[in-house]
């Protein structure tokens, strides 16, 4: 998704550009800003060629340049120090270094929150723009294929690393409410499920035991009714060649994300999905209120399937149709996510910082 992101906002801004791939490294991304330092302080002269990016000449480097996570902010610290501060530094989402030492953040309304927690003057810098999701990259395609197309509904089930620091933590409870969810709402569509990279080894075993051979038998709910087995296609991203999960996401009628899959959250919502969030009824702190924000601005709802275990909180007073992947309460309409408005805004915030900073 880094390079989804990247490569997209690359193209909004207009310019010429390249992507560059990173150099491999034992040591832990936050320990490189010191050795950059370090090394300029006792280098007579800087080496031809950068020592974080590969193939790249120290003679051609670039106007901006744009990083995304952990594993590439030493280069673009190289990049910016190399240059002499005359290229303009830019990173989607909160770096692991001095805030002031990136010329131009790109930030969530999550990431706002978190610094805001810190101290409200972290939460206003000048160097920085914010988003309500975090930039993506994807826009609202076309038209929907698997939606318009008359055939059976393709249901993503989007489950991240298991942890997200802000305010959640992914129990087998959740898995077996995820379960029985889906369940309610397969039926005869086929579910593809999307593991992230970056999932522990421990959380994906009690995945496999508890949601995937669950969903490829019989099952009986929480109600006593039996389900036949859903048609399931797995996803893993720690193999190598699977499809992006922006073309999965393309192809999916309906997204249901685990709580702490923040950046498939937005992915899906850019992509004008309707998403549902299995497991905000236990985030915490932090990332219940920016659910709450989400769910306030109809972009968000939880996935409290009807005929699930949630099934005793659905109102009696539901007007209209129910929402069979949110049937608690009656929803205002969902909101159309403008993903592309975020791309042009941050890319006039990236010009304008340029033109300021070599004013």
């Amino acid at each position: 998704m880094d390079d989804l992101k990247t490569t997209r906002l690359a193209q909004a801004l207009g310019i010429p550009f390249d992507t560059k791939q990173v150099s491999n490294s034992w040591l832990p991304s936050a320990a490189h800003r010191h050795f950059t330092n370090i090394r300029s302080i006792f280098s007579a002269s800087p080496p031809d060629t950068l020592h974080y990016l590969k193939n790249t000449p120290s003679d051609s480097l670039p106007r901006i340049a744009i990083a995304a996570s952990d594993e590439t902010l030493p280069a673009l610290l190289e990049i910016k120090q190399r240059s002499q501060d005359q290229a303009v530094a830019v990173y989607l989402g909160l770096p692991n270094t001095k805030l002031t030492n990136i010329d131009a953040l790109v930030l969530s309304k999550l990431d706002q929150m978190r610094l805001r927690h810190l101290g409200p003057a972290r939460a206003n810098l000048e160097n920085s723009i914010s988003t309500m999701l975090p930039l993506s990259g994807a826009t609202i395609h076309s038209q929907q294929e698997a939606a318009q197309s008359g055939c059976d509904r393709m249901i993503a089930v989007c489950i991240g690393s298991g942890l997200e620091p802000a305010g959640y933590q992914i129990l087998s409870d959740d898995i077996d409410m995820l379960t029985d969810g889906l369940f309610q709402v397969a039926g005869s569509n086929q579910v593809k499920i999307l593991l992230s990279c970056k999932m522990h080894r421990g959380i994906k075993s009690m995945i496999e035991s508890r949601l995937i051979r669950k969903l490829q038998n019989t099952y009986t709910d929480s109600n006593g009714i039996s389900h036949n087995p859903v048609n399931l296609e797995v996803i893993d991203y720690s193999q190598s060649g699977q499809p992006s999960p922006e073309a999965i996401l393309k192809l999916a009628s309906h997204a249901v994300v685990t709580a702490d899959d923040i950046p498939s959250v937005s992915l899906a919502a850019s992509l004008g999905l309707p998403v549902y969030i299995s497991g905000e009824e236990r985030t915490t702190r932090i990332l219940r209120n920016y659910y709450r924000v989400l769910d306030t601005n109809n972009i968000v709802r939880r996935f409290y399937p009807k005929g699930s275990r949630y099934s005793y909180m659905l109102l009696a007073d539901i007007e209209g149709e129910i929402d069979e992947f949110s049937a608690i309460r009656d929803h205002e309409p969902w909101a159309r996510y403008n993903a592309q408005q975020d791309l042009e805004n941050v890319a006039a915030f990236i010009h304008e910082r340029y033109r300021l900073l070599n004013a």
